[in-house]
């Protein structure tokens, strides 16, 4: 009997026996193009993504582009250890793929901030799940909690960055500098006229 091989995105032959391919989503295209390989102990998968969604999560007319950022954040993504499942690595993959198509990046700059930002909850979601782990140093815990403490705050700074960048912060009014002469006064903040009054 012969079995078909699947070569991953980086052959190599020793492990080729042992590959497998991940279809990320459901393509379309007649040739979809690896995107990343996710080696766990003696497997090696291969995720492959339609062309056409590739530039859609990314925000770029780019497909050498939408393809690098997309293989970045996979790569920045913790799977699975050991005797990986399959179905596994693909529900991983999967979801992070939906994270970034959940921001409808516009541009390159919105797609970078969305592929750091799923990084950054996918980093301190694994960060939280080591602190619980039984069997280990409660100064071991503690700094793991920080850790993902701080890379769930990395994370909303992320979006506050989207929204700036999309109009859509805060409006900040900053005074420099106020001087009151004798006998004058001052006002900061928002003034509105009295009700029936000229201004």
């Amino acid at each position: 009997m012969t079995k078909k091989a699947v070569a991953p995105a980086n052959p190599d032959p020793e492990r080729q026996p042992n590959s497998q391919s991940v279809v990320t989503t459901p393509s379309q295209h007649p040739t979809p193009r690896p995107i990343a390989t996710t080696q766990t102990g003696e497997r090696q998968f291969t995720s492959i993504i339609d062309r056409s969604l590739g530039l859609k999560v990314s925000g770029s007319s780019s497909e050498d582009f939408a393809m690098v950022l997309i293989r970045e954040t996979m790569e920045a993504i913790r799977t699975v250890s050991g005797e990986a499942d399959i179905d596994r690595v693909s529900g991983t993959l999967n979801a992070a793929m939906a994270a970034l198509a959940a921001f409808k990046p516009a541009d390159e700059i919105e797609g970078m901030i969305a592929a750091q930002a799923v990084a950054l909850h996918h980093g301190a979601m694994e960060c939280l799940r080591r602190a619980m782990l039984g069997d280990q140093h409660a100064d071991t815990a503690s700094k793991l909690r920080r850790d993902g403490a701080n890379l769930a705050r990395g994370m909303t700074d992320m979006l506050e960055a989207l929204d700036r960048k999309r109009g859509k912060g805060p409006q900040v009014v900053r005074v420099e500098r106020v001087v009151v002469h004798e006998g004058g006064q001052a006002i900061v903040g928002n003034v509105q006229p009295a009700a029936g009054g000229r201004g």
